[in-house]
């Protein structure tokens, strides 16, 4: 082990590790902890060196982060599910997510980093809620549980995202490592 390869694994660790905390906040971080990779794959592999991870382990990395995206995505709909929502609603609880992740992003930017993640999670509630509304056949009080229930659903799903991402950084940072 060369002491080039013993720094790239540190800064695989620490900047992938920070990935993860954009993970947290609902930014991509398991797609920065792959771009890391690709960027120490691609220095060991000039001047003619052998590369730290095998087109294999690269390709379920991929897959990992791919699975994270879709677990994240179809939690907030399966918890507005769980919670009573019908068809509407889980989608509401999918858009709403994504559009309250941007506008969390922007005008809740007073809360450093969170912003996104509460944007997040208050827009899966309320396009939950708009969802159901737009049946007309229940009070506004009943729909509450679905709404809160995407929110949860949400949560859930970035913390699944989160362990997807863990996976990945530690595969590429013992992939370095053993190399």
């Amino acid at each position: 082990m060369t002491m080039e390869t013993i720094v790239v694994t540190l800064l695989l660790a620490v900047l992938g590790g920070a990935s993860l905390l954009l993970t947290l906040l609902t930014l991509p971080g398991n797609w920065l902890i792959l771009l890391l990779a690709g960027v120490a794959q691609v220095w060991s592999m000039s001047g003619g060196g052998t590369p730290l991870y095998s087109g294999w382990t690269l390709g379920a990395l991929f897959l990992l982060a791919i699975l994270g995206e879709v677990a994240e995505t179809g939690m907030g709909a399966a918890g507005a599910r769980a919670g009573g929502a019908r068809g509407r609603g889980a989608w509401g609880a999918v858009l709403g997510s994504f559009a309250g992740a941007l506008l969390g992003t922007v005008l809740l930017a007073f809360i450093p980093l969170g912003g996104t993640l509460a944007g997040a999670l208050i827009g899966a509630a309320v396009g939950a809620f708009i969802g159901e509304m737009t049946y007309g056949d229940r009070s506004a009080g009943s729909l509450v549980l679905p709404a809160a229930a995407a929110a949860a659903g949400r949560m859930a799903g970035i913390v699944v995202k989160l362990a997807f991402g863990t996976a990945i950084w530690v595969v590429v940072v013992v992939g370095a490592l053993w190399n």
